[in-house]
């Protein structure tokens, strides 16, 4: 097994698999198992470590043996076979099932199996029935006409690299400092995430991988046998080789045929293909050629004398029509610093900033403080990076960066600062960039004042928010402008200004349709904010659609949306009160006990959403005393520390209004008492404005108010027409207790909302609800024999067989049948 050098981490979902294939092997039921995956991505590893315990029988395959007769056969049964495959069939099989200890039969390498073993496997393992047999076939590729059929219905573990965090627990086990995430993410994509590289580099050069702009080499034993692969071309394929690897990873093949001087290189193409070091497709119109993975273009390149990797960079930045391409080649072929050329490299990153290309922006700005002399330039520079590191959305590596050593005291403080409101910690954030603005250099003046814009406003510090909003400039800035107008009461203004469609604004622009987008939102228009938020990109765009998409009814699309850095708290927030809403408290809680310690408004929304699960919960003594949704929505946000003015429909659900239950209803209502039958008609009137909301779930949860009130004032007609109308709107929205509730009031006029009597519909609704028959027969004080009756008078009228099927019916909306 060749693979075994890689320190084995993670694959907790394979080697549980593996190991339960193994245990029905030792049960005496034989299993089958295969596992695929590319070289080095710890397929032999994987199968070793379920092995323990079984007596093993193992052959691997070679390329040079693969038309050697029983090849795998003489190391499965450890002499010469002879005879036919039926002779050498039978006495495999006697092997396998002799011993009254577990066997494992291991097949790897299996692509390479020569013919004649695999039909005595063949006869061999269509014969074992039982036995304490464990058969377990490692492959790269398909496996051979021999074997696929027997292994159709095999247990199929197909391994892929290893994830981020599984190479940083590898780098744990191999490397004496730790390595921050950014390098590992960096590993991952040179290496595929292989194990048998990733480790291999963790060895040799780990320094290497803390730089982000710095060359990661090949593993030296893939490098020698690529080097040997490269010395074997005739001498033009070897240079159109070595000029791709200049070029990059993949590169149009007129330009390698330019840089390596080698006219009509299409001709050579086969050659360098053969050899496993070049691949070619056509792509925009030409002829591209590539290397099959960033390890063999590493190890061809970093063949290079130096001198020569100068010379061609030169060459290259000479061919090369790109301008990002010129400018990188230029870098490359320098081997001091150069104020200049880091002049130039700053000035384009600020072009791909103004463009929104920020992950371009942060490599070309980390590339001029390398190339900076000057310690001012150097720490702008690097700050900068951070800074568009951020808005890329790779926190980590901003993060590392701002921790390097930074000359500047200004811009130290402003990448720290964005850094701190990236994680959360506002009032340090706060501190940090108020001593950047006392430092300020005009390259980062205008992002210092966005950024304190946005946390005063946050914060509920409108004046402060007001004048820094003036000041800022840059990414960011329409969006604190446009909400420093709306919180001074300037909502025309806002509403008013002529903003094209998403599709065709510029930068600037689409921060101010993210502005607009927040006001529509928080003055109840939904649909208008994801109008304007249409193709809008970016962290706070994205939690603003989640927000929006909850208030619109579109749960399931909110649920989909990705979490930011700093808005994660909001998107969080909403999803949470979805979950809450559909009855999946424990998702809830999870989502909302996560976090650290925030403040402002993140406090207030994270606080709300735990108020609403709360309610769902039936918790009512978390609402006592509330009287008015507005009022209590102030209280709470004050009690978060918010002192803003913040309207109702920030939140994506009320949370802090009272639930309207019996008692809610009578101390929000007066009207609902004894004294109720005079005063319906007055009080009717704030349920019928509420019924107006385009909410869907306040519009449901409105109708349930209404339908309750109407019921307790003795017109149950009326009612049953608004309760119907809730359980249509939470059963559209999959919220589940909701309509628990809504069904239970229903019954209690008499009513139901299909054609299933009272007690059908109320025994329907706590199915829906996840009681199981004996505790609805406990809440209903019946008994099980009568629920179980009942619900299958519900099976019966409603067309389902199953309660995952009423469920499905009841909760997600499908047509009710009779």
């Amino acid at each position: 097994m060749s693979e075994l050098r890689a320190t084995f981490v993670g694959r907790d979902r394979e080697r549980a698999a593996l190991s339960a294939c193994a245990a029905r092997a030792r049960s005496g039921r034989p299993a089958l198992v295969l596992v695929d995956g590319p070289p080095g991505v710890g397929k032999s590893a994987l199968v070793r470590g379920a092995l323990s315990g079984f007596s093993v029988l193992a052959a691997s395959g070679d390329p040079l043996e693969s038309s050697f007769h029983y090849g795998f056969a003489q190391q499965w049964l450890h002499d010469e076979p002879s005879g036919d495959p039926v002779d050498v069939g039978i006495r495999l099989l006697g092997v396998l099932t002799s011993s009254d200890e577990p066997v494992a039969l291991v097949i790897d390498d299996a692509q390479w199996a020569d013919l004649p073993s695999l039909q005595a496997l063949a006869f061999a393992l269509r014969r074992l029935h039982t036995g304490k047999v464990l058969v377990v076939a490692v492959t790269r590729d398909e496996l051979p006409d021999g074997l696929r059929r027997l292994f159709r219905d095999a247990s199929r573990l197909s391994l892929t690299g290893l994830s981020v965090a599984e190479l940083g627990e590898l780098a744990a086990h191999v490397c004496p400092t730790p390595i921050g995430a950014a390098a590992l993410a960096r590993l991952r994509a040179h290496t595929g995430g292989s194990p048998l590289h990733a480790e291999a580099l963790l060895r040799q050069a780990p320094e290497l991988l803390a730089d982000p702009l710095g060359f990661l080499p090949a593993p030296r034993g893939y490098a020698m046998d690529v080097q040997d692969r490269l010395s074997a071309l005739a001498g033009e394929t070897r240079a159109l080789v070595r000029a791709a690897s200049v070029l990059g990873e993949e590169c149009p093949l007129w330009q390698a045929e330019r840089l390596a001087g080698t006219p009509d290189a299409i001709l050579l193409l086969d050659e360098a293909a053969a050899a496993g070091l070049l691949e070619h497709r056509v792509g925009g119109g030409d002829l591209l050629v590539a290397f099959p993975d960033p390890l063999t273009r590493a190890a061809v390149y970093e063949g290079l004398r130096p001198f020569e990797r100068a010379r061609w960079h030169l060459d290259a930045a000479g061919i090369c029509p790109d301008p990002a391409a010129r400018l990188r080649h230029r870098v490359s072929a320098v081997s001091r610093a150069d104020d200049t050329l880091a002049g130039e490299v700053a000035a384009f990153a600020r072009e791909q900033a103004a463009a929104g290309s920020w992950a371009v922006a942060a490599d070309h700005f980390e590339r001029a403080a390398r190339l900076a002399v000057s310690p001012r330039d150097r720490g702008v520079s690097q700050a900068e990076a951070v800074h568009a590191l951020l808005l890329a959305g790779q926190t980590c590596r901003a993060a590392e960066l701002a921790q390097e050593p930074n000359a500047h005291q200004g811009a130290r403080a402003f990448a720290a600062g964005i850094v701190e409101e990236a994680c959360g910690d506002g009032p340090r954030a706060r501190e940090l960039l108020e001593l950047a603005w006392r430092h300020r250099d005009p390259s980062f003046a205008g992002p210092v004042a966005t950024a304190l814009a946005r946390l005063a406003l946050s914060n509920g510090r409108l004046t402060e928010g007001h004048l820094w909003a003036f000041r800022a400039s840059g990414a960011g800035a329409g969006f604190v402008q446009t909400m420093a107008e709306f919180a001074v009461g300037r909502l025309d203004k806002v509403l008013d200004n002529r903003l094209p469609d998403p599709a065709v604004a510029s930068s600037e622009e689409l921060d101010l349709l993210t502005g607009r987008a927040a006001v529509r939102l928080w003055t109840g228009d939904a649909a208008g904010a994801l109008a304007d938020l249409r193709g809008v990109s970016g962290e706070v765009a994205e939690a603003l659609r989640c927000l929006a998409e909850v208030r619109a009814g579109a749960w399931d699309d909110a649920l989909s949306r990705p979490r930011g850095t700093w808005t994660a708290p909001f998107t969080v927030s909403a999803q949470a009160m979805v979950h809450a809403a559909r009855g999946d408290l424990g998702v809830a809680r999870a989502l909302l006990t996560e976090w650290g310690p925030v403040s402002g408004l993140a406090r207030a929304f994270l606080a709300s959403a735990a108020a609403f699960a709360d309610l769902v919960e039936g918790k009512p003594e978390n609402l006592s005393g509330i009287r008015n949704p507005e009022i209590s929505l102030a209280a709470g946000l004050a009690t978060c520390g918010y002192a803003g003015s913040i309207p109702l429909g920030i939140l994506p659900i009320s949370a802090l209004g009272a639930e309207p239950g019996d008692q809610d209803h009578r101390r929000l209502n007066p009207a609902t008492g004894a004294d109720a039958r005079g005063k319906v008609a007055a009080a009717t009137a704030p349920f019928e404005k509420a019924l107006l909301t385009p909410d869907p779930f306040e519009r449901a949860r409105a109708e349930f108010a209404f339908g309750a009130f109407l019921r307790r004032s003795g017109r149950r007609t009326d009612a049953a027409a608004h309760l119907k109308a809730a359980c249509e709107g939470f059963r559209a929205l999959g919220a589940a207790p909701f309509l628990e509730r809504s069904m239970q009031e229903l019954a209690a006029c008499g009513r139901s909302s299909d054609a299933l009597t009272a007690q059908e519909s109320t025994v329907a609704g706590l199915v829906v609800a996840g009681l199981t028959n004996k505790e609805i027969a406990r809440r209903l004080m019946l008994s099980v024999k009568t629920v179980e009756y009942h619900l299958s008078n519900v099976f019966a009228k409603l067309g389902v067989s199953s309660r995952t099927a009423l469920v499905a019916l009841l909760v997600r909306g499908q047509p009710l049948r009779a």
